[in-house]
């Protein structure tokens, strides 16, 4: 059976392969979906999400896209949602492996466009700092004015644009 890649593949650089690879497979429950002799990348897969992990010599002599120095931790500023059957499960096996979450579990109504959907989710970082989020949909219910007014006042509609300093 051939491998199939996603549309979108996130590839995620790390500092030493073999740590994050143990990480994402034995902590998080990622299988290994391709991965070639001792090179350092893999594909894994998570319930149909895909992501790469991969480690090279950063010596600028293939990489043109590389900026400059990459500094930890590399995911700042992203992170990336893994829908998942069981969010519960993956959490007391994830605390079961010794692992400790950056936000433990709870539950959030999140806005969907033409629902409110519940979800369960806990947030680990991985040890490059990417942020992982998984979740699991628990129940959805329709938009309330009081879902809308919550929203426009967590997220200011109506104020002036104002651009952050920089």
């Amino acid at each position: 059976m051939t491998f199939a890649i996603n549309p979108l593949v996130p590839e995620l650089w790390c500092s030493d392969f073999e740590v994050s690879l143990e990480f994402y497979t034995n902590i998080l429950g990622f299988k290994v979906a391709q991965q070639r002799g001792h090179d350092p990348h893999a594909y894994l897969t998570l319930h149909g999400a895909q992501i790469m992990l991969a480690h090279w010599q950063l010596d600028g002599t293939w990489v043109p896209w590389q900026p400059d120095h990459m500094d930890h931790p590399y995911g700042r500023g992203v992170n990336f949602q893994f829908m998942v059957p069981d969010v519960d499960k993956l959490y007391e096996t994830v605390l079961s492996r010794g692992a400790k979450p950056l936000i433990a579990i709870y539950e959030a109504d999140i806005w969907k466009t033409d629902c409110m959907d519940t979800r369960r989710q806990f947030l680990i970082m991985d040890p490059d700092g990417y942020v992982l989020r998984f979740a699991t949909s628990v129940s959805n219910r329709a938009v309330t004015d009081t879902d809308r007014a919550k929203l426009d006042a967590q997220y200011s509609v109506g104020q002036s644009d104002q651009t952050p300093d920089r």
